[in-house]
């Protein structure tokens, strides 16, 4: 009898006897942490973590005693707490960045026997992050018996200290709908503490006529001013307003996030001109919406505050928020008349404010706009711990630095930039607010790289604070108060309970980024797998990275300024006025890298140079993003086959919109050129080319209209409707058709001037190469003491010029300009005279190239980094 196989069959009883055994092990993790109470935001990541292992169907135990009968085990604790994880570190020689919320991860520790997982927090703050990126690579695996195969060690600490995001309360029933609602706040916070943001702003009266403005009768009433109050509000409805702010502060500090609260507004009043403004439809909304008792028929919502006791009002009002709101982090002020002051009460009113303020003992947050330095220096004077809060690129989302030159509309005031407030000896840092609410309200973006770049061009003066707005900012801004809130998409494509979690990608590329911008491409990658597929994922990614560009590329390089603020412009989805509006008024908001197209026109009359990028450049860019985005599309759609979720198809059509608006810009930039080479020479074959360009933009609008399709609810609010914000791309289609047939009826009566020669566009080559550069960057300037700046240039067609470009970190200051010379084959060689270089302000310079063809460019180049030089001054 053959007994091999009987005895191989034993064997293999044996080993599944084992291998089950060792899944059975496997089912079982064990949670050791520090002994005591466990702070409340580290519980909230480590909760998160068994929550994440219950899920994949394991049994997680707490407590040494766990250890022996699990195959898993993780140990947790805090840097200083000499528990059993600091100690495990400690055995490794390892350790934890000492700054606040940093981390460090560790496989394969020794512990108990067994081979554990090390989580260390520097505070709470730092465990939590480790523990709830555990608990994503827990439900990113695909590996039961070892959910922490994506685990990798790592150790991290904030490159941004204060990362925040901000919410306005533009609208009453929209902020009530999400106020009162307390699964909201936990969903919101546990997404910003997944994201690593740890401050939330709140906002009340976004507008000095907005709701909650000011906020206080919201709350509580004010000892000895009886006759200030909210109409309509009940003691009863005002106490549970105290109670659900107080509950949503709990939430927050429960994951580690800040909260500040921003009382923007002071008094119920129409900010200087706007009642008597020549804007029609300013004046229907200043009617309908500013409040002043000399006004016949105005109904206050906020009764009592006048500018007689404004002061007074708000000493006491402010005292009486540190006793009933002392879990309060931060407060944030807008100073200037846009919070309903006069001019002429700024000075006097804050300077005893920060008396109050003083006592209330809280750190503050000053709007740079509209004041003087010098309100910042009594604030710092009597002892407030201060950050000057500033736009950092209009209030729509730019390009990912600050920019090199801002519009001259703005160039002398502190409306937005830094202005001169880069001052030394410095007394206070900056918080850098990216006014995304300006931009993406509507459509998805996440690009990783856009905001790794910003988070470097963030440190400016030693800043280590940033800001973003929330996604869908200004939703239902524009609406009555009682108005019933609309959902965004319609029902089919829903995917989420709440609109944030659509924009899932928006916050964790702003968040993760911003605390490290060296954070790896998996933490973004993995998400779009989990959500889209392994082989779609990295098309939607790349698509989504692509589509994120055209906004930002559009406000610096394709716009009306005009449309500065957030409550005139939103370039999702205006279509920047008519062809004549547009070649005459565009461009752009940095207006040292952009030229903008009445200026392109004039330089191809007069045939001069620039090493600006020309329109026909950015329209050559807007082409070939759009089609980058409809090709990754078309890869991920093919993957995907029939199999198509609803959230692909709701991120599809964003894609294509946003595809569309590239094609759009591109063909309007060579619209308006065309548009203005006819108007400066009377050729009518450019008047012809501008048609022809117009037509397509219009093709290209249309698109973006039928990717909207059924998508998109058909009547959204994002702005006042009488000052131009469209409730769809399709009413903004029918203007642009209502213009188009102008545009040909002003063609059929236009002459063509007598002997005039058509000046045609250059078309931009991407296979011709440009100049380039590598400029050297210093690393002091020395008062008194020539800086020299060489740079290394090539040109196939050869050198033009090349010039040196400089000023003091002052954007009310034009660059100056130096020839610079050759020095030796390729370098080229200039110097800032000493006399210019001062203790008061820092440097920046940058390098412009022209070579013998008329092709330009500047360095560093824009694409690659930040497009400037930015030197230390030695003090």
């Amino acid at each position: 009898m053959n007994r091999l196989p009987c005895r191989k069959a034993a064997l293999w009883l044996v080993a599944l006897f084992i291998l089950s055994g060792s899944q059975a092990r496997a089912q079982s993790v064990a949670i050791v942490v520090d002994d005591g109470t466990m702070p409340r935001a580290a519980q909230h990541g480590l909760d998160k973590l068994e929550a994440a292992l219950r899920t994949r169907g394991l049994t997680v135990m707490r407590g040494r005693q766990a250890v022996a009968a699990s195959a898993l085990v993780v140990v947790a604790g805090l840097r200083n707490a000499n528990g059993p994880a600091a100690q495990a570190l400690s055995s490794l020689n390892g350790s934890v960045p000492t700054v606040a919320e940093a981390l460090t991860i560790r496989r394969g520790v020794p512990f108990a026997g067994k081979s554990a997982l090390l989580l260390v927090g520097s505070d709470s703050v730092g465990l939590m992050y480790a523990a709830l990126d555990i608990a994503d690579a827990v439900r990113w695996s695909a590996n039961r018996a070892n959910p922490f195969e994506l685990v990798r060690d790592t150790s991290e600490q904030p490159f941004i200290k204060t990362r925040a995001v901000s919410m306005y309360t533009m609208n009453r029933a929209y902020f009530e709908s999400r106020f009162y609602d307390e699964r909201f706040w936990t969903r919101y916070f546990d997404m910003f503490a997944a994201n690593r943001f740890n401050q939330f702003v709140l906002i009340p009266g976004y507008e000095n006529s907005g709701f909650l403005a000011p906020l206080y009768p919201y709350l509580f009433d004010v000892p000895g001013f009886s006759q200030v109050k909210m109409l309509g509000l009940s003691h009863d409805e005002q106490a549970r307003n105290l109670a659900t702010l107080k509950n949503v502060i709990r939430l927050a500090h429960d994951r580690g996030i800040k909260f500040e609260l921003g009382l923007w507004s002071h008094i119920d009043r129409p900010a200087p001109g706007e009642l008597d403004s020549a804007d029609p439809g300013q004046q229907e909304i200043a009617r309908a919406r500013f409040a002043s008792q000399q006004i016949p028929g105005f109904v206050p919502r906020i009764e009592g505050v006048t500018y007689e006791n404004v002061l007074a009002y708000t000493k006491a009002a402010l005292v009486r928020l540190r006793e009933l709101l002392p879990d309060v982090d931060s407060l944030g002020f807008r100073e200037h008349n846009e919070s309903g002051l006069r001019d002429e009460m700024v000075p006097s009113f804050w300077h005893e404010i920060f008396a109050v303020l003083k006592g209330v003992n809280k750190p503050i947050d000053l709007r740079a706009k509209g004041v003087s330095r010098d309100l910042f220096a009594d604030a710092v004077h009597q002892g407030l711990d201060t950050t000057v809060n500033t736009k950092v690129w209009m209030e729509q989302l730019g390009l990912p630095f600050h920019p090199t030159h801002i519009n001259k509309g703005n160039q002398f005031d502190q409306r937005h930039g830094y202005a001169d407030l880069l001052q030394y000896p410095q007394f206070y840092k900056m918080t850098w607010n990216v006014w995304t609410g300006g931009t993406t309200r509507l459509l998805l973006w996440g690009d990783p790289d856009y905001v790794r770049r910003f988070a470097g061009a963030a440190r400016l003066y030693d800043s280590d604070s940033v800001e973003i707005n929330e996604s869908g900012a200004t939703k239902m801004h524009g609406d009555a108060h009682d108005a019933t809130p609309i959902p965004i998409l319609t029902p089919s494509y829903r995917t989420y309970d709440y609109e944030f979690e659509r924009y899932w990608q928006y916050y964790r590329v702003w968040g993760r980024n911003l605390y490290s911008p060296d954070t790896s491409r998996d933490v973004f990658d993995r998400e779009f797998v989990e959500r889209f597929g392994p082989q779609a994922a990295p098309h939607v990614s790349r698509a989504l990275t692509a589509a994120s560009r055209v906004l930002p590329r559009i406000v610096a390089g394709s716009y009306l300024y005009v449309h500065f603020p957030t409550t005139n412009g939103w370039p999702e989805m205006q279509r920047q006025g008519n062809l004549p509006t547009y070649a005459a008024r565009e461009e752009g908001s940095d207006i040292q890298q952009f030229m903008n197209v009445h200026d392109a026109a004039t330089s191809l009359v007069n045939g001069t140079d620039t090493a600006m990028r020309r329109p026909e450049e950015t329209s050559y860019w807007f082409a070939s993003t759009s089609a980058t985005i409809l090709a990754e599309l078309a890869e991920a759609e093919k993957s995907l086959g029939t199999r198509r979720s609803p959230e692909f198809l709701a991120t599809a059509a964003d894609l294509k919109i946003l595809a569309g608006l590239a094609r759009y810009h591109s063909s309007r930039l060579l619209a308006g050129v065309e548009y203005n080479l006819y108007k400066m020479t009377g050729s009518l074959e450019s008047f012809d080319a501008a048609i022809g360009h117009e037509r397509q933009a219009i093709a290209a609008w249309s698109d973006a209209v039928a990717a909207a399709g059924d998508v998109y609810t058909a009547t959204m609010t994002f702005g006042p409707h009488v000052k131009g914000f469209p409730r769809h791309w399709s009413e903004e289609l029918q203007l642009l058709r209502r213009d188009f047939d102008a545009l040909l009826a002003e063609r059929q009566t236009a002459k063509a001037t007598a002997g005039v020669s058509t000046v045609h566009i250059r078309s931009w080559n991407p296979s011709v190469r440009s100049p380039q550069a590598t400029v050297a960057r210093a690393s002091l300037a020395t008062p008194g003491r020539d800086l020299s700046v060489t740079a290394t240039v090539s040109a196939p067609a050869g050198v033009k010029w090349v010039r040196l470009r400089y000023r003091h970190v002052n954007q009310k200051e034009d660059y100056q300009s130096i020839d610079m010379k050759p020095q030796s084959p390729g370098q080229y060689v200039a110097a800032i005279p000493g006399a210019f270089i001062t203790p008061m302000f820092d440097l920046m310079y940058f390098v412009e190239v022209v070579d013998n063809a008329g092709s330009g460019r500047m360095f560093p180049d824009l694409e690659q980094e930040t497009p400037y030089v930015i030197v230390s001054v030695a003090r």
